[in-house]
């Protein structure tokens, strides 16, 4: 008896997607040092890039992130409660062109400061569209506690860079970041009339400021 023949399944092609780096750590890690570079490389391999910077004191607008070295990388502001509007800048005039048509790498400093959920989701589109996203931000708030979507997105990752400081305390790995002036909001804004002050250290020198 002749045996059955066996159709042969099409084989299923995966759309193309993004690859998802994340730069986590304390403040004065060097994570916003790595994105410049990052930005510096890219730039001169003539990638069409957008840089956005989180920030809980300033809604919008062209402007500077600086590295604690001082270094400038320019940005566009995106108000820490809207991160939807990095979509209105990635798909100009809503037309959805992007990736290898339009904006093919998206970069963002401070992400810590963006509502989880809706930055999560803000990041997958971006993915889903063929956009390669580098993100930076810390993991925890000045009361050790998990920092915006910063450690939902390391578990994400395609590359995970973890970095560290050196404790002001005992010279040891600093993973935190512990707020010795200002207020006790946890989301402080750079650009606002109220500041902070902060020093890196490890989980054993680490104080919770309460004002």
């Amino acid at each position: 008896m002749e045996k059955p023949k066996h159709k042969k399944q099409p084989k299923t092609i995966s759309p193309a997607r993004g690859k998802l780096t994340v730069i986590a750590g304390p403040m004065f890690a060097g994570k916003t040092t790595k994105l410049l570079t990052l930005f510096s490389v890219l730039s001169n391999l003539d990638f069409s890039i957008l840089v956005f910077k989180a920030e809980a004191g300033k809604n919008g607008g062209m402007g500077h992130t600086r590295s604690h070295d001082e270094r400038p990388l320019p940005v566009i502001y995106i108000g820490m409660d809207e991160p939807e509007k990095i979509l209105q800048y990635a798909y100009p005039d809503h037309d959805r062109k992007a990736g290898r048509k339009g904006i093919q790498k998206v970069i963002i400093d401070n992400v810590n400061f963006f509502p989880k959920d809706a930055f999560i989701k803000v990041v997958q589109t971006l993915l889903s569209s063929n956009i390669d996203v580098y993100v930076n931000g810390l993991i925890y708030n000045f009361r050790k506690e998990e920092y915006g979507a910063t450690k939902a997105l390391m578990a994400m990752a395609d590359e995970c860079i973890e970095q560290y400081s050196i404790c002001v305390r005992c010279g040891g790995k600093a993973a935190h970041t512990e707020r010795i002036a200002g207020g006790t909001e946890v989301s402080i804004g750079t650009t606002g009339k109220t500041t902070a002050k902060y020093i890196a250290v490890c989980s054993s020198c680490h104080r919770i400021y309460t004002g």
